[in-house]
């Protein structure tokens, strides 16, 4: 079990907040262990003080978006940082059941039901009787079947689900229970399902009819908008699993947010510090139940625009290590007397400009796409940064030199883009996260590098200051330590 999960139930018992772990505690284990979602009931009169413990024991909430958001039902995630683990739990305030993408009955009293037969699993956790887990998940399995599932067979998982709970149901008991959350001819079907073979889903559908006529009181929708609704919420579904899985940068959340908005992590480091590495890390976890979107704002080998990326083919062709310094150079020995400027050193000064500019407006629009992400209440993680302290190197301008013509067409190029740098502070990011390693092992890990470019980066770096949030990491250590404390300071301004 989870350090957090842990302390998380011990301050509910000491709160005295009653609740229980209502459905699949065939698999609970896995659930303690963060590696699948908790789904608890709570008494509805007590959401404020659940809401507070839960607070109090670093859980935060989140909001599903519209279309993906269940009556009484909130959803909290946790981070354990002795694991570096994302965990979720389903705050359930009433019993909220049905078809998926629908849910479309709040059944109200069957709450109060589970919770008054509720027992505790390994002096851990309660967790509902198998006898009310096992009616609820026949009727449950019942009112989610649709005209497509007539000829499907029951999934395996629900089928380990309902032999699990069989070995360990008392018959009389259950026969005695089952009338207590329905009338006699759905108690019947429910009996009838208990004692028989299940194969196929259209076994359940006589069940399923009786309880839509019983529990029809318990739903606001008519049976053509429950269609509509569905339908939409299904599509919208598909449409961010299709997002989510082709690795798709949308600017839009299409599962959950923070209530208190979306969130900027940017990213710097010199080269061999593990900042690609740390950025596909934290991704992976928090896309694991949080909108996340990652952008690239440097000039190397990440993401360009269209424009841009046949530049870059030609600059790896006909460029070279050194070329820009040996340019200055020339252009500094001869400034007195430009005849003598070599036709290659023009050439390149004149790229130069050019590719400024483009990656000048390039910019611009990722830093539009980063407004609107975080404004739609996504997390943001940003690989490196415009600055304007250091103009030329490591992310700033690169035509300033220009600036001092005060006129002119390049003076209008240089000002331009020193304009759309300074964009950048004044929306900055949440959060600045520098990661750091000594000189030596940066090499190792990047030999092409020399020390004194390494030595420059880490300078550089250091100088910069995007954000007024901003934290030095050391990634020399080992691996988890490092990913531990990074996650442990993005938790910290989710």
């Amino acid at each position: 079990m989870l350090k957090t999960i842990k302390d998380m139930l011990e301050a509910l018992e000491i709160n005295d907040i009653q609740y229980c772990h209502w459905k699949s505690n065939e698999h609970l284990e896995p659930a303690l262990n963060g590696d699948t979602d908790l789904d608890m009931l709570f008494l509805p009169e007590q959401r404020s003080i659940v809401d507070k413990v839960l607070n109090e024991c670093g859980l935060k909430r989140f909001r599903s978006t519209p279309l993906m958001q269940y009556n009484a039902i909130e959803d909290y995630i946790g981070f354990d940082i002795e694991t570096n683990k994302i965990w979720h739990l389903h705050t359930h305030y009433r019993m909220t059941l049905g078809e998926k993408h629908l849910k479309g009955y709040t059944v109200n009293p069957w709450g109060y039901k589970l919770l008054e037969n509720r027992k505790k699993y390994d002096k851990r956790i309660y967790t509902t009787s198998y006898e009310d887990e096992l009616i609820l998940l026949l009727v449950r399995n019942s009112l989610k079947i649709r005209w497509r599932d007539y000829s499907k067979k029951i999934g395996k998982d629900d089928l380990a689900e309902i032999d699990w709970l069989l070995k360990k149901v008392d018959l009389d008991t259950i026969s005695v229970r089952v009338m207590t959350y329905l009338n006699q001819e759905s108690a019947k079907e429910v009996m009838k399902l208990i004692t028989t073979n299940l194969t196929h889903k259209k076994q359940f559908l006589k069940l399923q009819k009786k309880l839509r006529q019983e529990l029809a009181i318990y739903t606001g929708y008519t049976r053509e908008y429950s269609w509509y609704k569905r339908t939409k919420r299904e599509f919208y579904w598909a449409i961010g699993a299709v997002i989510r899985h082709g690795g798709l940068n949308s600017n839009k959340p299409n599962r959950r947010i923070s209530p208190s908005g979306g969130c900027v992590i940017t990213f710097l480091g010199c080269d061999g510090a593990g900042k690609s590495t740390t950025i596909e890390y934290v991704k992976k976890e928090l896309s694991k139940k949080i909108d996340v979107k990652t952008i690239y704002l440097g000039s190397g080998d990440g993401s360009s625009s269209f424009l841009r990326k046949p530049m870059k083919l030609v600059a790896k062709r006909v460029g070279g290590k050194g070329l820009g310094h040996s340019v200055e150079e020339e252009f500094k020995k001869h400034k007195d007397d430009m005849s003598h400027i070599s036709l290659k050193a023009r050439l390149y000064s004149l790229a130069k400009v050019i590719w400024a500019d483009v990656l000048a407006n390039e910019k611009k629009k990722k830093l539009k796409e980063i407004t609107k992400a975080r404004n739609n209440g996504m997390v943001v993680l940003v690989d490196r940064y415009p600055q304007t302290e250091i103009a030329g190197y490591s992310d700033g301008p690169l035509i300033s030199k220009y600036l001092a013509n005060g006129k002119g067409f390049l003076y209008r190029k240089a000002n331009k883009e020193l304009n759309i740098y300074q964009l950048a502070y004044k929306n900055p990011p949440d959060l600045t996260i520098k990661l750091m390693v000594p000189t030596n092992i940066a090499i190792e890990r990047k030999p092409e590098m020399t020390e004194q470019e390494i030595e420059n980066k880490k300078e550089a770096v250091m100088k910069m200051n995007p954000s007024k949030n901003s934290v030095v990491i050391d990634t020399s250590v080992e691996m988890n330590e490092s990913l531990g404390k990074v996650m442990n300071e993005i938790w910290k301004i989710i």
